[in-house]
């Protein structure tokens, strides 16, 4: 058996991917009516890990913690249609896949991936 504690590290780790490109987006956007879309992703984010911080304990938690990361995903979409800088393209782009990461990775210890 999997140690849990080790899995829900290695979803931290993508999650934390996707924190990185949060900052770099939140810091080089140039329109300042956007920031408070960025915070709350920042919180949806947040929750996010502290569910999946919980998993190891409460492995019920994992379906919160995977509808927080949908609901990032979602919320990642909305910044990335209405961004006016292409060069931060990249920046969503990592973003997303960190979610997905995370995702993969958590349904994968859950055993519920495939």
């Amino acid at each position: 058996m999997h140690d849990p504690t080790v899995q829900i590290l290695s979803v931290a780790d993508a999650l934390d991917d996707g924190d990185a490109a949060l900052i770099k987006l939140h810091k080089t956007c140039c329109d300042p009516g956007r920031s408070p879309q960025m915070i709350e992703l920042a919180k949806t984010l947040s929750e996010a890990r502290r569910r999946l911080d919980a998993v190891p304990s409460n492995p019920g938690l994992a379906g919160e913690a995977i509808a927080h990361l949908e609901s990032a995903g979602a919320q990642v979409g909305r910044l990335q249609v209405g961004c006016c800088a292409p060069n931060r393209m990249p920046l969503y782009v990592t973003l997303l896949a960190a979610l997905s990461e995370a995702q993969l990775r958590l349904s994968a210890s859950l055993g519920t991936g495939h």
